[in-house]
This record gives C-alpha cells, sequence and structure tokens, in this order.
C-alpha cells in the first residue's frame, strides 16, 4: 500500500486521471447551480439599474425646467432690488419673466405693508400666463397689481420670509375667486427680498405648474401598469394618478402601521431625502418602488413598477435551464482539457523562462511547485536560480540609483551654494549703490552751500535743504532697514503690549512714506471702522510695516492712487495697501517674499523690504499675502488678530 502511494504521488500519468475524474464530478455539480443563481441576480440588477435609469432621467428633466425658473428669477432679481420704490418697474419684471420664460406660469413681486406710504394692504405685482389667448394661438401674458388681500399667511411669502434665503414651497392651490390668479396647482420658487440695511421688504415668487411637472415626471412608461408619484417635505402626493390624492392626503393617510411597515418605512426615507429601492406591498400587489429626491427642494420622486413586469426577464429564467445544462457539458470538457495543460504547464513554462532569460529578462516571477515528481523539483531548482540571479541584479541597479542620487544632491547643493554666493554679491552691489548715491547728492549740496553760499537766494537754498533732508531720510531709511534686518532674522518673537489705533497709525504711516520719496501719485486712506479702533499689537514694527508697503507702492507708481483700505471683523483686523503702478509679474509672485529678492535688478531697493514686513508680521502673530488675481496694479493684505 506505501508502494502505490508512493508510485501514484510520483506517477505523472496517474495524477492525471485522479484529478481530471475529481474536477469533473465536482464542476458537473456545482455549475449549473452556480450559474442559475448568478444569472437571476444579474438579471434582477439589470432590471433594477434599467428603472434607476428612467428614474435619473425623469428627475433630471424636473431638475431642468426647476432651474430655469430659479435661473429666471435670480437674473432679474438685480433689477427687482435697483427698483423696489417703482411699482410700473415691478409690474414689468413680473412680466418679462413669464413672457420670456415658457416654462413659468406666472410671477409676483409682493412687498411688506409698510413698505409703501399709504399702502395699507401693501403692494403685490402679479403676472399669469393665459394659454392660447391671443389671436395667434400663442400663450399671452396678463399683468396687474393684485387686489388688497391678506396675503402674507400664504405659504409662497411666509416660508421664504421665515427661513430669509430663496427656497421651493410645496404645490399648492392659490386660486382666488374674482381676481387674476392661476387655476392650476402650482409649486413656487421664492427669493425673500431686502433692503440695504438688510431688512426684509417683500418676496418675489415664480410658479411652475404642477400640471407641468406632472407631465415631465409621467413622461416615460417604461413598464406596463407603472406610474410615478413626488411626495411634498411632509409626505403629501404632489404628483399621483389619483388626483384625488394631490395636496389632501399623504402617503400616510389610510395606512395602519402595523400592517403595513412597508408604506410607512417608504414614506419615512422619501421624506427624508434618501435614495434607494424596496419592495412595497400596494393594494395586495408586490411593487418595486425606487425613489430619489429633487436636488435643491424637499420633494422626492419616484417610479412604482410591479414586481411581475419589472422582472419579467428574472422570472424567464426557468425556460433557459436546457441552455444552461448544454452549456455545462461544454464547460465540463472544457475544465478536463484546462486540467491536462496545467499538468504540463511547468514543463512550457520552463522552455518560456529559459527563452526571457536568453533575452535579459530576469524580473518576471516563476511560482514554486508542491509537486514532489521530476518537473516538480526541476521547476522549483529552477525558480531558486532565477531569484539569485534577480537579487543580484537589483542590488546592483540600487547601489547605482543610490550613487546617482548623492551626485544629484551634490550637484544641488553646489548650485544653491553658487546661487548664494552670487546673491551675496549682488547684495553688496546694490547696498553700495543705494547708499552711495544719497551720500553724493548730500556731498555734492553740502560743497555748493560751502563754496557758493552768498550767490545762492533763499529758495535755492531751501530747495538744496529739503533735497538733502530727503536723501538723508533715505539713508537712515536705509541703514535702518539693515540694522532691522540682522535683528529680526534672529529674533523669535516682539512684543505686542501696546494698544495702536488703527486709523492713526495708518495716517502716520502715509505721513512716513510720503517724506520718503517724490511721488505723483494719489494717496488714499478708505477706513471702515472707527477711529477708537484698536489692535494689540507692536506699535513701532506694524508702523515700520505699512510704511514699507506704501512706499514700495509710491515707488512704482507714477500716475494713478495708492490705497490703503481698513477693515475688521470681530476676530481680525486687516490693512490692504493697492496701487495702480505697474505690478508684479505672475512668473515672480511666489519669490518677492524671498530676501535680496528684486523685481528689477535695476531699480532702487536692497531686496529686504516685503522679506522683513513678513517676517515681523508673523512676529506679530499675523499673516502678509499677495493678492495674484488683484490685475491693476499690486495689491498686498496684512491681517492681525485683535
Amino acid at each position: 500500500m506505501i508502494e502505490m502511494r508512493k508510485h501514484t504521488h510520483k506517477s505523472l500519468s496517474t495524477k492525471l486521471c485522479l484529478n481530471i475524474l475529481f474536477v469533473v464530478v465536482v464542476i458537473f455539480s456545482l455549475s449549473l447551480g452556480f450559474l442559475y443563481w448568478q444569472s437571476r441576480n444579474i438579471i434582477r440588477e439589470e432590471a433594477i439599474d434599467e428603472a434607476t435609469h428612467v428614474l435619473d432621467n425623469t428627475a433630471l428633466r424636473v431638475k431642468g425646467y426647476m432651474v430655469e425658473v430659479e435661473t429666471a428669477t435670480r437674473n432679474i432679481l438685480w433689477l427687482v432690488n435697483l427698483h423696489q420704490h417703482d411699482q410700473d418697474s415691478l409690474l414689468k419684471c413680473t412680466h418679462r419673466i413669464v413672457a420670456n420664460h415658457p416654462n413659468t406660469n406666472g410671477c409676483s413681486i409682493t412687498m411688506e405693508p409698510d413698505f409703501y406710504p399709504g399702502e395699507k394692504y401693501g403692494f403685490s405685482a402679479y403676472s399669469v400666463r393665459l394659454e392660447k389667448a391671443d389671436s395667434k394661438g400663442k400663450d399671452s401674458v396678463a399683468t396687474v397689481r393684485e387686489a388688497d388681500y391678506d396675503y402674507y399667511d400664504k405659504v409662497w411669502y411666509k416660508t421664504p420670509r421665515q427661513k430669509r434665503t430663496a427656497c421651493w414651497v410645496d404645490p399648492f392651490d392659490d386660486y382666488n375667486d374674482g381676481t387674476l390668479s392661476n387655476p392650476d396647482l402650482i409649486a413656487s420658487y421664492c427669493i425673500p427680498l431686502f433692503n440695504r440695511d438688510e431688512k426684509f421688504v417683500g418676496v418675489i415668487s415664480t410658479d411652475l405648474s404642477l400640471k407641468r411637472l406632472t407631465e415631465t415626471i409621467t413622461a416615460e412608461h417604461p413598464y406596463d401598469n407603472s406610474y410615478f408619484m413626488m411626495l411634498g417635505a411632509d409626505g403629501h402626493y404632489c404628483v399621483h394618478p389619483d388626483t384625488t390624492k394631490l395636496l389632501k392626503q399623504t402617503i400616510f393617510t389610510g395606512t395602519d402601521p402595523r400592517e403595513h411597515t412597508d408604506i410607512v418605512a417608504l414614506g419615512y426615507e422619501m421624506i427624508n431625502g434618501r435614495t434607494g429601492h424596496m419592495e412595497v406591498n400596494f393594494d395586495g400587489k408586490s411593487h418595486i418602488v425606487l425613489y430619489r429626491p429633487l436636488e435643491g427642494t424637499q420633494w422626492s420622486v419616484a417610479l412604482v413598477c410591479p414586481s411581475n413586469e419589472l422582472l419579467r426577464g428574472y422570472n424567464k429564467l426557468n425556460y433557459i435551464l436546457l441552455p444552461l445544462l448544454i452549456f455545462g457539458l461544454l464547460l465540463l470538457g472544457m475544465g478536463c482539457q484546462r486540467i491536462v495543460k496545467h499538468f504540463i504547464q511547468p514543463l512550457g513554462l520552463l522552455a518560456a523562462e529559459l527563452r526571457q532569460i536568453g533575452h535579459g529578462d530576469y524580473e518576471k516571477p516563476l511560482p514554486l511547485s508542491q509537486r514532489t515528481d521530476l518537473i516538480g523539483q526541476l521547476q522549483n531548482s529552477f525558480c531558486q536560480m532565477r531569484r539569485s540571479i534577480s537579487q543580484h541584479i537589483h542590488d546592483a541597479e540600487k547601489t547605482k540609483q543610490e550613487t546617482e542620487q548623492r551626485t544629484s544632491e551634490l550637484e544641488q547643493a553646489t548650485l544653491l551654494a553658487r546661487q548664494a554666493s552670487e546673491q551675496k554679491t549682488q547684495f553688496m552691489q546694490d547696498m553700495s549703490h543705494q547708499i552711495r548715491t544719497p551720500l553724493n547728492v548730500v556731498q555734492g549740496f553740502s560743497q555748493v552751500l560751502r563754496d557758493s553760499n552768498e550767490m545762492i537766494s533763499g529758495d535755492e537754498k531751501h530747495e538744496i535743504a529739503e533735497t538733502m533732508y530727503v536723501q538723508t531720510n533715505n539713508l537712515d531709511y536705509m541703514v535702518s532697514k539693515l540694522l532691522t534686518a540682522s535683528l529680526i532674522e534672529s529674533q523669535q518673537a516682539i512684543a505686542t503690549d501696546d494698544n495702536v489705533n488703527c486709523n492713526e497709525l495708518a495716517r502716520e504711516a502715509f505721513e512716513n512714506a510720503a517724506g520718503l520719496m517724490n511721488h505723483t501719485a494719489t494717496l488714499h486712506l478708505d477706513s471702515h471702522v472707527g477711529d477708537e479702533l484698536t489692535v494689540k499689537t507692536n506699535r513701532h514694527h506694524l508702523l515700520i510695516v505699512l510704511t514699507e508697503l506704501l512706499a514700495n507702492a509710491l515707488h512704482f507708481t507714477k500716475e494713478g492712487s495708492v490705497t490703503m483700505r481698513i477693515e475688521a471683523t470681530d476676530d481680525t483686523v486687516s490693512f490692504t495697501i493697492e496701487d495702480t503702478g505697474l505690478g508684479i509679474p505672475a512668473d515672480k509672485a511666489d519669490f518677492i517674499f524671498e530676501k535680496f529678492t528684486k523685481i528689477d535688478m535695476f531699480s532702487e531697493g536692497l531686496g529686504l523690504g516685503l522679506f522683513l514686513c513678513r517676517r515681523v508680521i508673523i512676529l506679530l502673530g499675523g499673516t502678509l499675502t499677495y493678492d495674484p488675481q488683484y490685475t491693476k496694479g499690486s495689491r498686498f493684505n496684512v491681517s492681525l488678530k485683535r
């Protein structure tokens, strides 16, 4: 027995016979059951996916009409806000919306009762579409001022008034006997109106006919006896084949929660804005209901399909068992063939591997064999040899990559050192030039005063003294900037114990910047805060930053204006400096805050100003940013915590 087991374990032919018999029995018993179960699931999923696609298309069509109404209302909103006090203009606005948008049914602009002096009941401009009312058979639009009536409790008025935001309200019956009104059920998109003081003054409401919604939703009938329904926010029927239920009944009306838990669950799923599908029993018949919310509203639309119609292909699967049986037998034959190929596969793999190694390919792995016969031993020995060769190649590649990486790092370090040296040289040249220029001016004018004092008039002396004063200020400012750079770069914090008046500090910064250089630009302070507003910071350093930013703006603004705008929130105070000068090129905007960086290498300056400004503001606990979206010049924003 032991000898027979050893022979069977090592004999290739015996293994082939035993494995083929085993696989044939297993595949024959499992293939039909698995395929039958899998096919039924696939057919069911495809049917539900198709119905979901129909429902999604319906929701998209409905959303298209709703977006048209929303867009039409929002596009006219600016004109309504502009002419709130002109009743004739409001009448024209409602007429324009209805006349220019055929999918709208009506529009009203209704104001608060105390908005117009002497108007006891308020004012309401209303336009409604009269179908096929003119001589050409086209829709016409009637526009009137509505008669006085109490419209403040209407859902289309009080809902946006309470929410203070645009919204869709559930469909409603707004028919008023004896007035120009719409006899159809309508759904309205409402936007509250406010005056400049953000006080509520009225509502603009654009109507979409529920009849039009129903036609859009029920345009497709993907299955026999299927239908669509739509629920409002509280579960009321807005669309349903039984029109007696519209707005009068909810999905829970007449439903016993103990007997119809599925209907109750469906209702809560829909009014809570969820998406999905479930099986529900309506009138004793099984239905599959697919539901989803309408974006931007509290409504939910559903496709109700009888289960036997939706799953018709699912139920027909029983009639194709015979073809599946034939297919299963064919599969058994193919399985047997694959088993034979599997047992001779190692020989083919070894031959293919030898060809790949001959072409220099050592990467593709070859799986180990669990067999103990000659082929298994050969395959495993070959795998071991290939792994060893591949490991040596990988080690060599890794060493090469590490060498290349270190070489690249050395090249980068060399480049950075060279750039630092060039920056240092450029900085020293700039500093020498910037200091030499005002010194030459002061020296020249002082020599003139010494040698030709009696020949110079008083006005000329005053002009010379003013020029020398400006140049000495510039020299002092540059030296101060260098000293500040040396202190700030190593400093970790700045004391912020000063209560600084924002407007006063801004005015002083304007005076300092104007004294540093001659300029032709107009200076403007646009403060949105009171003179009493203060911020707790370091007055000296904040003044330096604002002066530097204003001086830069004046330097690059040959004509136009330089504006500082001061704004405050509950948490921050911001100083925005913008000019109409040359601006900063987009390719250099990311580098302007780096040390020794200048936009124009031939312009005055040391390339330290913006670097110092940002460093100081960071130490003060704030931020300094550049706005690349501003295209009329340059705009910088300093933001500090209050």
